[in-house]
């Protein structure tokens, strides 16, 4: 068969594999979605009667796009189930409530539907879940566990769980490997253990697994997923083969260059002739930098006029601006309104006093409006799996990157990671910003700049000084002939 016109070569290879499961190790921006939905294409003939493919990822908006990829391709709705984990383990749950101990009518529970426990014992609980196959409850976890099933709930994470119990019936899970002769798994590297083990039940008996994903973009170590499992591919469903995608068609070249030294020398090819912009700014102050923030923004639109914007080479949507913590988001929200630059904050959708499953299994999802035409602000967790013309990463210091702060501690390796996926969300422009002095949380921090932005070469950065309005108010303006 003759390789189309839309897939390189390494795609292709993807795409055609056959005869063992399959690991496509696929870095940012080189088509993974592309290549999953052409591969389930391929396979749908090999289907025989009664037979479907199985397709779960870790977003309803994973999940949409991949659906509508798959429809232009000529796929059936009625061969393929795409879905979250979790849209398919409530599903199976609904479907085989009688082999559960669960009743008909349950219920998942929202986080505003909990009250009594404390965000700490509820992280700490959520974490034990998704991490551990087998739990030693304490007395809070049991408290916890009655609290639910009185109120005929379970929560986020049970889904997963009671899933995984209900496979331990041979009879269920033999009916499932029948009917899913195919599964294929987005996002590999954030699969959790109970995720895991979920798989290997249903890849047995001839089922082929295909899975995707980015040891680099592991970033959900505080919600229990282990990058250590991408690793163990091979080990975990013999025979398996591993496939790697590296030429990235998002990212002009000097981005990926500079995102691939903060990685440790990580190497993709930039296929688009891009032109790449990265630029460096100092601030004295949280302030000051939102203050340049939204300068840059203004002149990447051409002003806010008609006439100017008409001439602009970028618009309001094409932009994100980054932070770590959600925090920094305040002081962004105000320079923007000082300039009337129009902005849409991620966030998580409300829910309604009647809901359905689907409801509450996008309700963790952070999402902004795509149709309008607004600057986007949210935190680097929620850009993972989107593009933009232009990013913003803000707050590069070294507390916040990698985090240390005020109680708040997370895995170095993953911060780095989290960087990364920063920084590979930019096609053209990048820009890297840090203040000398941030209020946080009540304190006023002294700040030096990340580690991170060091490990880039000096030749791929563009350092920009920062020229701001003076106000009687502000008494930042002053001091920036400082810098």
């Amino acid at each position: 068969m003759q390789r189309p016109n839309d897939l390189n070569e390494s795609q292709w290879q993807a795409v055609c594999h056959q005869g063992s499961h399959l690991l496509i190790s696929a870095g940012p921006g080189t088509g993974k979605t592309h290549a999953l939905t052409r591969r389930i294409a391929q396979v749908i003939p090999f289907l025989k009667s009664g037979e479907k493919i199985l397709a779960v990822t870790f977003t309803n908006k994973a999940a949409c796009q991949m659906q509508d990829r798959l429809t232009a391709l000529g796929v059936r709705q009625s061969q393929v189930f795409i879905g979250t984990f979790h849209g398919f383990c409530l599903k199976l749950l609904r479907d085989y409530f009688e082999h559960t101990a669960l009743p008909k009518d349950f219920k998942v529970a929202t986080p505003e539907d909990i009250t009594g426990f404390g965000k700490e014992t509820l992280e700490r609980i959520s974490h034990m879940k998704s991490s551990q196959l087998a739990i030693d409850p304490d007395e809070e976890y049991k408290s916890y566990q009655r609290y639910l099933r009185q109120n005929l709930w379970i929560d986020f994470d049970d889904i997963l769980r009671e899933a995984l119990l209900l496979l331990e019936d041979e009879n269920i899970a033999g009916l499932l490997r029948r009917q899913y002769r195919y599964v294929f798994v987005d996002e590999y590297q954030d699969i959790n253990i109970v995720q895991n083990v979920l798989l290997k039940i249903l890849a047995r008996e001839g089922v082929l697994l295909t899975a995707i994903g980015d040891a680099n973009q592991s970033i959900y170590g505080f919600r229990g997923s282990r990058v250590e499992l991408f690793h163990r591919f091979k080990e975990d469903f013999p025979p398996s083969e591993v496939l790697t995608l590296r030429e990235n068609y998002r990212s002009a070249s000097s981005l990926l260059a500079a995102s691939g030294q903060v990685m440790g020398g990580v190497e993709l090819t930039a296929k688009l002739n891009t032109e790449g912009k990265l630029v460096m700014h100092a601030a004295v102050s949280d302030r000051a930098e939102a203050d340049y923030v939204a300068q840059q923004i203004e002149k990447l639109i051409g002003g806010l006029d008609m006439t100017t914007s008409r001439r602009a080479r970028h618009s309001l949507g094409d932009i994100v601006v980054l932070y770590r913590l959600n925090a920094q988001r305040h002081v962004l929200g105000k320079a923007l309104e000082y300039l009337g630059i129009p902005y849409q904050i991620a966030q998580k959708p409300k829910r309604a006093d009647v809901y359905s499953d689907e409801d509450v299994l996008g309700h963790n999802e952070e999402q902004v409006d795509y149709n309008v035409e607004k600057v986007s602000l949210m935190t680097l967790h929620a850009a993972k799996g989107l593009e933009f013309p232009v990013v913003f990463i803000v707050g590069c210091e070294d507390n916040l990157f990698p985090l240390d702060l005020i109680g708040m501690k997370s895995d170095s390796p993953e911060e780095r990671r989290l960087f990364y996926v920063g920084m590979t969300r930019a096609k053209e422009h990048l820009y890297l910003t840090y203040a000398r002095r941030r209020q946080l949380f009540g304190q006023t921090l002294m700040q030096n700049p990340s580690p991170y932005l060091s490990d880039i070469a000096e030749e791929l950065k563009a350092y920009e000084a920062e020229k701001r309005r003076a106000t009687k108010k502000d008494p930042d303006a002053a001091q920036m002939k400082l810098f």
